[in-house]
């Protein structure tokens, strides 16, 4: 009986604490790859990845997704891209990927990843506070064609 009641007791603490968001640091979007997103009242920076997407012949690709952990762009028609994310204000290593979503209508490339590694990043445009401020990474790639 007192381990039903104990058991029951559990349940109903791990409910409300769940609730109230006590269980786990993870945000929405946050906990994909099984580390929390930045919240509010701890350090945070701003890690930019900007770059020219083009082809093997130098021309520039428009079109382009352009997706780093939760954030996502495309590539303008002078090839230009810039993604960003908030996170804790260390030496981090994000994957880009660049993949042609318009099929053939600007050339059919092939999909790739690339590395984004910021090691002992120095931030700028700091608050003072718990933001640390950006650091960007400048990434041009180029795209092979899609062979069919």
């Amino acid at each position: 009986m007192k381990r039903v009641f104990l058991r029951k007791y559990n349940r109903l603490i791990t409910y409300v604490l769940s609730i109230l968001g006590i269980g786990g640091a993870c945000t929405f979007m946050g906990c994909e790859y099984g580390i929390p997103a930045v919240e509010y009242g701890t350090p945070h920076a701003t890690f930019k990845v900007q770059g020219i997407v083009r082809s093997e012949t130098g021309d520039s690709i428009p079109n382009i997704r352009v997706i780093m952990d939760y954030d996502t762009s495309y590539s303008d028609v002078f090839g230009k891209y810039m993604v960003k994310v908030f996170d804790f204000p260390a030496s981090q290593d994000y994957y880009v990927r660049f993949s042609d979503i318009d099929g053939i209508y600007n050339g059919s490339y092939q999909a790739t990843d690339s590395l984004a590694s910021f090691r002992n990043p120095e931030f700028v445009n700091g608050d003072a506070s718990w933001y640390e401020g950006e650091t960007s990474l400048e990434i041009n790639i180029e795209l092979k064609e899609n062979n069919q």
